[in-house]
């Protein structure tokens, strides 16, 4: 009784010990528990605290003597059912507030040419099939091979998804922009020595990617709030231009 106690009351076994005492003789002095738990008095009288801070115990004084009485099972039961009922009424506003503290934006970091590559195979993975974009085209040319562009703006449109993009004036030549609809690609042109940008940005679904073309280095960051900060500073740029 014992073993089965401690595991479904949470006691340990000497509280199981005395929780069994005083169930056996009821109300009943600190001295008189603890000659029916088989422990000294000061240990008995350590553990009813215990018990009574957990609430299945009541001390009670009576000509400056103190007796003890633990609750029964059946009402320390009831009080476990009533304690898990309402704790479940808190747990979707509790496990929502854990989620909002906790969730932590995901950062990769790439490196190389290949690493940037790897970015971009990444953007033909968006679900809402469109990637908000500021370029800097002789940057980007500098550095990725036509072959590899071709082939990233073929898979980009046989999946429709669509590229609205700043591009520098620096690099913007026809022949570049003349299949942007066939691309599906919607562009507008800002001064590139008013606004020197020398990187890549892309937004698309959850995620902001960072290129250095300079550095070849690219950081992308997966969070929903980031990500939504980062459009609206694009869109902004766009219904200025």
């Amino acid at each position: 009784m014992i073993k089965e106690i401690v595991e479904n009351f949470d006691l340990s076994e000497k509280e199981a010990l005395v929780y069994l005492a005083n169930l056996k003789k009821g109300k009943s002095k600190v001295s008189d528990i603890a000659k029916e738990s088989g422990l000294n008095r000061i240990t008995t009288y350590e553990i009813l605290k215990r018990l009574s801070q957990k609430g299945l115990a009541n001390g009670i004084t009576y000509n400056k003597l103190t007796y003890f009485k633990v609750i029964d099972p059946e009402s320390f039961l009831i009080k476990k059912e009533r304690q898990i009922s309402l704790a479940k009424k808190f747990i979707p506003q509790l496990k929502i507030l854990k989620d909002s503290k906790t969730k932590k934006p995901k950062i990769d970091f790439f490196t190389g040419i290949e690493g940037i590559k790897s970015i971009y195979e990444d953007t033909l993975k968006s679900k809402n099939k469109v990637i908000y974009n500021v370029t800097n085209v002789t940057n980007l040319t500098d550095i990725l091979d036509h072959d590899f562009l071709n082939d990233y703006f073929k898979k980009r449109t046989k999946r429709k998804i669509k590229v609205r993009v700043l591009i520098s004036e620096e690099g913007a030549n026809k022949e570049l922009l003349e299949d942007s609809k066939k691309l599906l690609r919607e562009y507008k042109i800002f001064d590139s020595k008013k606004h020197k940008i020398p990187n890549e940005l892309m937004i698309y679904d959850d995620k902001v990617a960072i290129l250095s073309f300079s550095g070849q280095i690219g950081i992308l960051i997966e969070d929903e709030e980031i990500a939504k900060s980062m459009y609206s500073i694009w869109e902004i740029m766009w219904e200025n231009l």
